[in-house]
């Protein structure tokens, strides 16, 4: 089974955390018990593998709207070709799509809708509004030079949903929401609500690995839906497997933060960690120590800057950088103290 790529204008290794991709991230952290994959900018903002390969097969497309203020109307919707795109998509991908939607931070205007978080067009909308869709749609279709479908074999799988996620054009809304969620699914797969874990942990990491797919691009016209999850998706069980590692460190002995200075540092910084890790006992051990608790918070805030970069494919990558940067911010702290300090704040 192949994909047409459309387009890849979304594709760009400079873009932020954006609310599409906080959309994908929150549908993959609600499939958390499921065989689910999140394929990102190759089927319109993303689309969601269920049981992908067996016999259960489902694949559902999404297309990701925003509005400041009011409502998202049907206004939008035609000056968009928002319908029309996404079957188009679907026609490239021979039909196969099980539904197509389109999220919203808001209901979708009118009498009929603002009420509802979800509907089918063709069941919700009234006559006369679908009629004028549907003119739209075919408009816009008609000077598609490759599609040849028939729009009523796409328009049932038409559905509005109005997203959960907060919007705003700052990050912090929204972010706050998905750790939230992060913490709800971590939850969720323990099966301990009294886990210790920081869902921040989590959280930057899944985004970090999101960067690190979305850097990926798809330059020829086709390509594989296999290949193009390896190259564009996330799956549940990589989400799993994130938390089981941070669970295993969310309480670092000696051993397991040596293990990790082995990995991250330099021979020589490694030598300096364990000659040093006597004088970060000292400072750990003082929990009223204000300058130890100020360290942790400039490494925190540091660490939480960097994992929007584009340019760390890891976190043992963000971890060396962020001990660096820490350096003249917290001098009063020698490099190894602060290279210990790092690794116990991100990993625990």
């Amino acid at each position: 089974m192949n994909i047409k790529i459309r387009e890849q204008a979304g594709t760009d290794a400079v873009r932020k955390f954006d609310y599409q991709m906080a959309v994908a991230l929150d549908y993959l952290l609600s499939e958390i018990d499921g065989d689910v994959i999140i394929l990102i900018e190759t089927l319109e903002d993303f689309a969601v593998l269920h049981n992908f390969g067996s016999e259960f097969e489902k694949i559902d497309v999404y297309q990701v709207k925003t509005k400041d203020r009011g409502l998202y109307s049907k206004t939008s919707l035609y000056s968009d070709n928002v319908l029309g795109k996404i079957i188009l998509t679907d026609f490239y991908f021979d039909a196969k799509a099980n539904s197509l939607n389109i999220v919203c931070n808001t209901p979708l205007k009118g009498n009929s809708t603002e009420a509802l978080d979800c509907f089918r067009f063709i069941e919700t909308l009234t006559e006369g509004e679908v009629k004028k869709l549907k003119s739209n749609v075919v408009e816009y279709l008609d000077n598609q030079p490759d599609f040849s479908g028939d729009v009523e074999a796409y328009w049932g799988k038409l559905i509005y949903i109005k997203s959960s996620l907060p919007f705003s054009n700052k990050e912090d809304r929204y972010i706050e929401s998905l750790v939230g969620k992060t913490n709800s699914t971590i939850t969720q797969y323990l099966g301990d609500e009294n886990h210790t874990i920081n869902p921040y942990i989590v959280f930057n990491t899944l985004k970090l690995l999101i960067d690190k797919q979305r850097r990926n691009r798809i330059n020829s016209s086709e390509i594989s839906v296999e290949e193009a999850i390896e190259r564009k998706g996330i799956s549940t069980d990589q989400v799993k497997e994130v938390i089981d590692k941070v669970a295993e460190t969310s309480h670092l002995t000696k051993k397991e933060i040596f293990q990790h200075a082995a990995a991250i540092f330099t021979p020589q910084e490694y030598l300096g960690i364990k000659q040093e890790y006597a004088t970060f006992l000292s400072y750990r051990a003082n929990l009223t120590d204000q300058a130890f608790l100020e360290a942790k918070d400039i490494i925190g805030e540091e660490y939480q800057k960097l994992t929007v970069s584009p340019e760390f494919d890891n976190l043992d990558e963000v971890v060396r950088q962020v001990s660096y940067n820490c350096m003249a911010k917290i001098s009063h702290y020698s490099l190894p103290v602060i290279q210990i300090l790092t690794i116990v704040v991100v990993y625990s």
